[in-house]
């Protein structure tokens, strides 16, 4: 399981990777609007592999008790943080802009408060595995 996690985390930061340089690996047209704002919102889902994988690394090298607890909180924290970040990218719940461009910065916000308890919820879960 450890190595299905860090080949699954490695292949998320592949796709982000690819996402944001989309025009360089002509994937999209410079001048291609639609193509790009796609490949942008998978981009925005994909910055929360960047944790996954930081995390899945530190584990991979502790004992597999550690892995186990870190991953009874990952494996049900990963999937809500993906869609969370997906509901987020799509836009739905404002209009693009909104008041002073504010809708943005709730966005940003939530995605935020996302990934702090990710972060911290991973290392009380690694510190119970030592325990």
């Amino acid at each position: 399981m450890k190595n299905l996690v860090l080949l699954f985390s490695i292949g998320g930061i592949a796709l982000m990777w690819v996402s944001r340089n989309s025009v360089t690996f002509n994937i999209c047209n410079q001048i291609d609007y639609s193509c790009r704002t796609t490949l942008d919102k998978i981009e925005n889902i994909c910055f929360f592999f960047p944790f996954l994988f930081v995390f899945s690394v530190i584990t991979y090298l502790m004992p597999a008790r550690v892995f186990k607890s870190w991953w009874k909180f990952a494996r049900v924290a990963t999937p809500l943080i993906l869609l969370g970040s997906w509901v987020i990218s799509l836009g739905l719940h404002h209009s693009p802009g909104g008041f002073f461009n504010m809708d943005n910065n709730f966005d940003l916000l939530g995605l935020m408060i996302m990934y702090v308890i990710f972060v911290v919820g991973s290392l009380i879960q690694i510190w119970r595995g030592y325990q």
